[in-house]
């Protein structure tokens, strides 16, 4: 018996270390988690000095580069997944009938952290401030969220119908307020909901083909804009699309779903140096295409690209964020400017809204004293340093579920983003704030009811 405790150790051992083993003539060398593997550590570090970290650093690059690792990561996944009906990611959660959803968008599936009355006015505020300063340099702005999977296709979730703590969708509640703020509003949520086809699919957490399809003549639509729509378009269904939740579960060896192609679309160019759809900046000129475009966006533009690259003269398409918006359009003067962001990250809206100078309005004469606890800061912007941004946050008795901010700088006022719930942020041209003080004044508005809550010298840390 003992003989045999020995062999079942040693072969327990054998099997361990041949992933050591072979990774002399097969280590791992991609990554399915979009991110680059980490290199092999140096033992000597900064200044010829030894490096201190290489064992912490040696275990990183072991762990990434092992061989066989993305066949071990998918047997395991296939196992929890088939047998136990679970997932061996925490970034995926597995659904009935191989159903995959990205676990971030959970949140938004149970209600639990839904936008308050307040955080959704503020959205709204800022995407107004956003419309209003684009129509000042000339251009439209058409704002549009690609729903979440699950928001639309929720009966494959797994046993969290009985969780839901609120069944009204953040991006439900937002979107009367854009319309009441007369905003270009694509509703694609009321749009896919509408269809009787499922349109997203099964194993990424993106919409397919077809619905980039709808997405686009839907934005388009709203933009008023005159495009073909494709309707009459030849497509073809192939088995080639390897979705972005499979790979995070099933590394490279998941099995591609289907989607749909599309023939006959209008011509473009890539006039930028890069290939790959998700590419940070892209720059394109459509054959057939007329006027020009500027699109912020994340990974659901990827498939739209196509379309709205054919269908303007030239088109610019940045995942950056926070948006650089001054820059960007005073570089290319777009006529049109499209703000693409997926149901998930809407709060994005008031955690990061775009980079331009603080709209100004008329001065104030006859705000009411009404003091309260307030922060104030001043900073330089770490995306663009020819900003100067001034940052603070109000005490919540201050305000209302509908109150504006203001701030007043050496007599000027100027409309403040709205930050989560009762905070503020505006950016200053650098030249606007070049010396080392200035008379600021915090002033808030509900209806028109002008109060100030706060005066002092720039610099000064706010109070009572």
């Amino acid at each position: 018996m003992k003989k045999f405790y020995i062999v079942f150790i040693v072969c327990c051992l054998l099997v361990c270390a041949i992933p050591l083993a072979a990774m002399t003539v097969r280590p791992t060398t991609q990554s399915t988690e979009n991110r680059t593997l980490s290199a092999f550590p140096s033992a000597v570090g900064k200044e010829g000095k030894l490096n201190l970290d290489f064992f912490r650093e040696f275990e990183t690059w072991f762990s990434e580069h092992f061989a066989f690792r993305n066949e071990l990561v998918y047997a395991d996944s296939m196992i929890q997944s088939g047998l136990f009906h679970s997932s061996s990611s925490e970034r995926v959660i597995v659904g009935s009938e191989d159903w995959l959803y990205y676990a971030s968008t959970l949140p938004d599936y149970l209600g639990s952290e839904r936008l308050s009355e307040r955080e959704l006015y503020n959205a709204a505020h800022n995407l107004a401030l956003t419309d209003a300063f684009v129509r000042r340099a000339g251009g439209e702005l058409l704002i549009a969220v690609p729903p979440n999977k699950n928001t639309l296709y929720g009966e494959h979730m797994p046993y969290y119908d009985s969780l839901i703590v609120d069944p009204m969708h953040s991006m439900d509640a937002l979107a009367p307020l854009l319309r009441e703020q007369g905003l270009r509003y694509a509703d694609l949520a009321e749009l896919f909901r509408a269809e009787d086809e499922t349109l997203y699919l099964k194993r990424d957490s993106h919409w397919n083909n077809r619905g980039a399809l709808l997405a686009y003549d839907r934005m388009m639509d709203t933009l008023g804009l005159p495009h073909e729509d494709y309707q009459d378009a030849a497509a073809t269904r192939g088995f080639d699309q390897q979705g972005d939740l499979s790979r995070m579960l099933y590394t490279l060896y998941g099995e591609p779903g289907p989607d749909y192609h599309y023939e006959g679309l209008q011509p473009y160019a890539r006039l930028d140096s890069g290939e790959a759809p998700d590419d940070p900046w892209i720059e394109t000129e459509g054959a057939e295409g007329r006027g020009t475009l500027l699109m912020f966006r994340d990974s659901f533009g990827n498939t739209l690209l196509p379309f709205f690259a054919g269908a303007f003269e030239h088109a610019w398409f940045t995942r950056e964020a926070p948006y650089g918006l001054e820059s960007l359009m005073a570089a290319h003067q777009p006529d049109v400017v499209i703000l693409e962001k997926v149901e998930r990250n809407l709060r994005d809206f008031i955690r990061e809204p775009p980079i331009f100078s603080a709209l100004e309005e008329k001065p104030v004469r006859n705000a009411a004293d009404s003091p309260a606890a307030c922060s104030v800061r001043r900073e330089t912007s770490v995306n663009d340093p020819g900003y100067v941004i001034l940052r603070g946050e109000l005490a919540p008795e201050a305000l209302g579920v509908r109150s504006d901010i203001l701030v007043e700088v050496n007599g000027r006022v100027y409309q403040a983003f709205h930050i989560d719930e009762n905070g503020f942020l505006l950016y200053l041209r650098r030249e606007l704030l070049s010396g080392s003080s200035a008379a600021l004044r915090v002033l808030t508005r509900d209806g028109g009811e002008l109060r100030c809550v706060w005066s002092g010298q720039l610099g000064e840390e706010a109070g009572a």
